[in-house]
């Protein structure tokens, strides 16, 4: 038999333990709810635009000059929109040289068989501007800055209709890249563009009629997964016995878009024009065209609309159309459509090949750069009536023409160039504006207008963000 004192004593412990373990089990629960109460809300997650800064280095990359016929002459043209003066840097896979600029002024030199890297620091970095011209054939191309995403759209891999890939990497670091092909059957897998690998400082040139043989026109999406690439595709038309019979430039296009204007026609020119709409898209995609010029925006009589399947590519000849008495006076060419399209127009005129594709609007003053020949600046695409400011300059920048241009929305403008202006400035006012320059000179070439880079962009880091 137990004595009192142990069983009191026994009781204690019992009750000192019910209360520990309640506390143990209490105090977590209390401080979760306390905890919940009085903790304050996430910070909401915010997007923030990315800001501007002062640009103290720019580039734009030039592709390898064309081949061309015996005795074609290459040139590269470089300038700065800047108003400074001072000397740009030319680096290839050859070395590096210079080019002294001074404001208004162009510098010209060789062009090269491999990619062009044109450099500014400082002051001469806002506004850099370059041009790779060639005589025989006609070709003019304006260099652009790097792109992470670009389509090219028209392009061919066959035996008359061949098209050429190149892609440059500026930078000392390896770049990769994905190349999605598209076609009037659908999407095409090709191993050969999965991943394409560029090594620093060198370029790689895919021949398409090799890795994707077809007839018909494709359209190309260019994604640079890592690294840094300049990219070019030129366009060629082939003799079946051999032998390039024309050649030129087939310029980018940013991203697709509802309202594809296409600019650069030739009024009156008789010869095959072919228009090629590629729809990445999940849905069929209807098509309506309209002619530009310089007094109105119209849809042509007989002119049907153009179904394009998901993810494909549709092809149709404007022979007819640009030959009737309505389209003499056209300057372009307006693809309207109910998805996202991109497009592309490709004109053989007297055996010489010339593109179009849809340029960048151009919000603020801009400069290109053109070879010689006769030339004629066509503007449209105006969202609200405005003006343009023009001026045209000679090599050594004297202004050889100033000239304001009236822009209002659904009609186009145009203007002819003196024959000696290597560099054309326009100043979009109370309005934003596309544009390009046609050249002829034996032949034909079109040079787009675009916004050029003045500032550098800072995104903006918070954390919780990524």
């Amino acid at each position: 038999m137990s004595s009192p004192d142990r069983r009191t004593s026994r009781g204690t412990a019992r009750r000192r333990l019910d209360v520990t373990t309640t506390l143990a089990i209490a105090l977590p629960l209390v401080v979760a709810l306390l905890l919940a109460v009085v903790r304050p809300d996430p910070p909401g997650l915010k997007r923030t635009a990315p800001t501007t800064s002062e640009l103290t280095a720019g580039s734009v990359v030039c592709p390898s000059a064309l081949d061309g016929k015996s005795g074609n002459e290459s040139t590269l043209s470089v300038a700065s929109a800047s108003g400074a003066s001072g000397t740009l840097t030319l680096t290839s896979e050859a070395g590096a040289s210079t080019a002294a600029v001074t404001p208004g002024r162009v510098a010209d030199v060789p062009g090269q068989d491999a990619p062009v890297v044109v450099s500014g620091q400082g002051s001469l970095a806002p506004g850099l501007v370059a041009g790779l011209f060639s005589s025989q054939p006609l070709t003019a191309l304006d260099c652009a800055p790097v792109a992470a995403s670009q389509w090219f759209t028209g392009v061919g891999a066959g035996p008359t209709h061949a098209s050429v890939l190149e892609l440059s990497n500026p930078n000392s670091g390896p770049a990769v890249a994905d190349v999605d092909v598209l076609s009037d059957e659908g999407p095409i897998d090709v191993p050969a563009l999965r991943g394409v690998a560029v090594e620093g400082n060198a370029h790689v040139r895919i021949d398409l009629g090799t890795v994707v043989p077809r007839t018909g026109d494709l359209a190309l999406h260019v994604s640079v997964e890592r690294g840094q690439l300049g990219v070019a595709v030129r366009d060629r038309g082939e003799k079946l016995t051999g032998g390039t019979t024309t050649e030129d430039w087939l310029p980018a296009q940013p991203r697709p878009g509802r309202r594809n204007l296409l600019l650069g026609l030739q009024p009156g020119a008789s010869g095959q024009h072919t228009l090629t709409i590629a729809n990445d898209s999940d849905n069929q995609a209807t098509a309506h065209l309209r002619l530009v010029t310089n007094g109105s925006v119209f849809a042509p009589a007989g002119a049907k609309p153009i179904k394009i399947a998901p993810h494909s590519v549709a092809r149709t000849y404007l022979d007819d159309l640009l030959t009737g008495d309505n389209a003499k006076d056209a300057i372009g060419v307006e693809v309207a459509s109910d998805q996202r399209v991109t497009a592309s127009v490709r004109s053989v005129v007297d055996g010489d090949l010339s593109v179009l594709t849809v340029g960048r609007r151009v919000f603020n003053p801009t400069t290109v750069l053109v070879p010689g020949g006769t030339k004629t600046l066509m503007l449209a695409g105006a969202d609200a009536v405005g003006v343009a400011t023009v001026v045209a300059r000679s090599a050594d920048g004297k202004a050889l023409l100033t000239k304001r241009v009236a822009l209002s929305p659904d009609q186009g403008a145009s203007l002819d160039l003196p024959d000696r202006t290597v560099a054309v400035e326009v100043e979009p006012q109370r309005t934003a504006v596309r544009g390009a320059v046609l050249v002829k000179d034996g032949g034909s070439a079109v040079v787009r207008l675009r916004e050029l880079v003045r500032a550098g962009a800072v995104p903006a880091v918070a954390p919780g963000t990524r």
